[in-house]
Parts: structure tokens; sequence; C-alpha cells
């Protein structure tokens, strides 16, 4: 009687061992779609957006060399491959304009049950990444207080266009094929838009209003992270220029959360991140750090070009609370070296723009809630340097100065400064400073001259006038801009280490 119970128990294994024969095989993550052992990769699912004018590559895994069938329905001709050794396999649909229509892909296996995804609509794809200030939602969720008047931005978001996927936090030692954590595309909608970067969705926004096309956003973002946790190894390697401390403990969150999207055809990347690496030493190698970083993903990519465009970090005072009174040591400048190290990625690279935030900063807040213009400035940077619009994308640049005496005049880049006004039409918040002849540098007093700013120096700086500085510290928050509202960047003229 036992013997016949045990025969019976190891008949039921061998029975369930069988009906496995087509598990899936090779690194492919339960939390991707999955039929019968037929995989398409997590990043294809229902509402999601794939980039138009470009080739579009659909992949996943099967057992080894089976025949895949795609099908979609914005080409009438099926595509056929077959999964390799491993079980991987991957496909290239024709490049297809833009298409608002609900369009559906169709993964087929002989032996398997049909993958088919739908909703699916042909615009631009961007990927948003980042520390904390990409991260923040635009409703509250700790440690983020919600966005300016969060409440009615949530309940006006409806806008169908836009798409948006949000990768999990994931630090790998080595790069993946695959997401190993679950994602989805949302429809944007109030029901949906609360728990998603706030920047990227203005910017999405931006977009989408602005040109009527499908936009989705894959935002790829993580609390105080390093600019080094997303640069690939290669790319931080391969520059014998940069300090050495960049190269340990990098890569991480590259593995998980940007290596997994370079089979994805894009439009191009935004960016904000900086707070982490304040203190790099010395901070010009953050400037060839975030140019690596932007080289290596082009390259992990195959797509040179792609558009880059990142946010300088805003007015902030780590010691606000440890002052008497509150509010900082005004004279604290290691975040103004930072933002010049920011600015000066941009000779550096094509296709690249920087959103400024001079004037949306918070002293007190590390996670200022007046998203909407930073979203706003990136895609304005989009809409004129990407698509070709007369939008207006920078504010004033310096250019040059000239002196005379106790007077010292300011030009800007040609058409950066025209209108030249401040914000609301208040008095001109006063961070200019002069350094004479001891390299001292003192408070000047500044006012709007067409588009150019009149500074006088203080009586006693000792002449001729050898440097100016404009917001050149830690947190000040500036009201300076042009008539298109977009703030002067801080600026020095000198390269002294004071």
């Amino acid at each position: 009687m036992k013997k016949n119970w045990l025969y019976l128990v190891l008949a039921l294994l061998l029975l369930v061992t069988a009906c496995k024969k087509d598990s899936k095989i090779g690194p492919v993550t339960d939390k991707e779609t999955t039929i019968n052992g037929l995989f398409l990769s997590s990043l294809f699912q229902d509402n999601m957006v794939l980039q138009r004018d470009k080739p579009i590559t659909i992949w996943g895994q099967s057992p080894p060399n089976k025949p895949i069938t795609v099908n979609v329905s914005w080409n009438s001709i099926a595509i056929v491959t077959t999964a390799d050794a491993l079980g991987n396999w991957k496909i290239s649909a024709p490049a297809t304009p833009v298409n608002a229509n609900p369009q559906t892909i169709t993964v087929k296996s002989p032996g398997y049950t049909t993958i088919s995804i739908s909703d699916v609509l042909i615009g631009d794809v961007w990927v948003c990444s980042g520390q904390s200030n990409m991260v923040m939602p635009v409703d509250t969720m700790s440690p983020f207080k919600g966005v300016v008047n969060y409440q009615a931005e949530i309940a006006a978001a409806n806008y169908p266009m836009i798409r948006m996927l949000t990768v999990q936090e994931d630090i790998e030692t080595s790069p993946l094929a695959n997401l190993s954590r679950a994602v989805s595309w949302n429809v944007c909608s109030p029901a949906t838009v609360g728990t998603t970067s706030a920047v990227a969705y203005y910017f999405a926004r931006k977009l989408n209003t602005t040109l009527n096309v499908p936009i989705g956003i894959i935002i790829s973002a993580v609390n105080g992270s390093y600019c080094q946790d997303w640069a690939n190894v290669e790319a931080i390697k391969n520059d014998p220029t940069l300090p050495n401390n960049y190269l340990a403990g990098s890569s991480g969150l590259y593995n998980g959360m940007i290596n997994p999207l370079i089979n994805l055809s894009i439009k191009g990347f935004t960016w904000y991140q900086g707070e982490n690496n304040q203190h790099d030493s010395p901070i010009s190698g953050y400037t060839l750090l975030n140019a690596d970083l932007v080289k290596g993903w082009r390259t992990k990519f195959n797509q040179p070009e792609l558009p880059f465009y990142y946010v300088q970090i805003t007015p902030f005072a780590d010691d606000y609370n440890s002052t008497n009174p509150a509010g900082g040591n005004p004279v604290l400048d290691y975040l103004a070296y930072l933002r010049e190290a920011q600015a000066n990625m941009r000779p550096l690279l094509t296709n690249t723009g920087m959103a400024v935030t001079m004037d949306v900063g918070d002293p007190a807040n590390h996670h200022p809630p007046d998203k909407k213009p930073v979203g706003d400035r990136l895609a304005q940077l989009a809409l004129n340097y990407t698509y070709g619009q007369n939008v207006p994308c920078v504010g004033p640049q310096y250019a040059s100065y000239t002196a005379n005496g106790y007077i010292a005049t300011i030009n800007f880049a040609a058409g950066t400064a025209n209108g030249l006004t401040t914000s609301s039409n208040t008095p001109l918040n006063q961070y200019f400073f002069v350094a004479g002849t001891d390299q001292l540098f003192r408070k000047g007093q500044a006012v709007i001259s067409g588009n150019s700013i009149v500074i006088t120096a203080p009586i006693g700086t000792p002449l001729p006038i050898k440097a100016i500085r404009y917001a050149f510290t830690n947190s000040p928050v500036t009201n300076l801009q042009n008539s298109a509202g977009l703030p002067a960047e801080p600026f020095r003229t000198d390269n002294w280490n004071n």
C-alpha cells in the first residue's frame, strides 16, 4: 500500500515536470508579459507610445530556436524571426509617421497563445532621468509636498495622448537586458498623474499641447543618486581625464534602469541631477563626468545625436536653519561652482541645452514645489532645438562687460536679453558683486538700462574693476529675466579660486 502511494507521488511529479517543458528560458522576469513560455519585453504594454520616424525594435524571449511572428497594425507585412539558442528574439519594424489612433502589436509562435497589446500610439518618446527633483511627483508623497496648486493640477490632467511609465529603482552590478521589476504604461489622467514625475509631466504636457502629437515619458530616476551611478562604466573608463573616484561603485543605476531601455528608439533625454555631486573635487570633474554620461548613453542607444536637455540646480541653502537669523550663510558659493560646471557641459556636446531655475528655487527646500517652469523650460529647449520652432528657450547670457571708474556695464549675448526686466516688475534683486585689484568681492548697486545692466561699485573698491559676479552664491533667488520670462544665467567673469 505504501509502495503504491509512492509510485503515485512519483507519477504526479513526472507529470508536472513534463507540463513545464516549455517554461521560460533565460533571464526573463516574471514581470514581463508571458503566456505559455512566449515572452514580450515588459516595456511593451497596452497604452504605450512608440517612437515615430525611426525603426521600431520589438524584442522578447521564448524557448530556443522557436519561430516568432510579429504583426503591427500600422504595417501590413508580418515580420518573422527565430529565437536564438538562448531563447532571445528581436525584430525591427519599419519607421512610421505619427499616429494618434490606437494601434496593436501581436506576437505569435506555433503552439503558444498569441500575445497582443493594444492602444499603442506613435509619437515621441523621452527618457527622463536624474535624482529627487526629477522623482518628485505632482501630488504629495513623502518627503515631497506636491507642486504648486497640486490639487487643481491633478484635476485638470486630462491628456490622453500623454503616456507615462516609471521605472522602479534597481541597482545592479552588471547591465540587465530586461527590467527586473514591474512597470506599466499609464494614460495621463487625474487618476494617474499624481504619482508621476512633475518635471517630466510638465515637459510632456508642453510638448503635447504645442505639437499635438502623442508623447511618451519613461521616468528613470532615483532620490539621492550620483551622476556616476547613471553613467555606463565604459564611458567612465574610457576618459583618462576623469578623477579616479568616479569609477568606484559607478553604473549601478545605469545597469538596472537605463541599459534595459537601450533597444528602444527614442526622441531624447531630459536630466535633473547634481545635488549629490555638489562637493566633488575638483568640481570641474562633474562637467566631464556628465558629458561622458551623455556620450555613453548615445552610444548605447545607437543614436549618436540624441538631444539631451538638463536642469541647472536651483538656489538652496544647506545651512538654512543653522544660521541666526535663519537663511544660511549668504556668501557660501559651492553650489555656484556646481552650476558653473553644469553650464560648462554645453560647449562639449551637440544637441544639448540647459534650463535655468534661479528664479523658482526655495532656499529652505531642496525640492522646490514650482516645477511647472522647470518642465516648460526643458520643453522650450526641445521645441526650439529639436523641433525647429521659433520658441524662446534661453534667458540673458553674459557676453562681456566694460568698466569706467566705479561704473561697469554688463552686456548679454545677442537676442537673449531682449526686453530685459524683472518678474512682476519688482525691484531688481541685488546679486551683483564687483572686485577691484584686491580681488575681494563687494556688493554693487545694479539697475536695468535697456538690454544691459549698469553696476555701481561701492566706494572703497580699489580700481580698476577686475571682475564681476552675478548670483554666484548658493541660494540667490533671482528676478532678472528677458521679455519671455526666462531668467538670467548666473555668471562670473573671473577664474579665481576665491
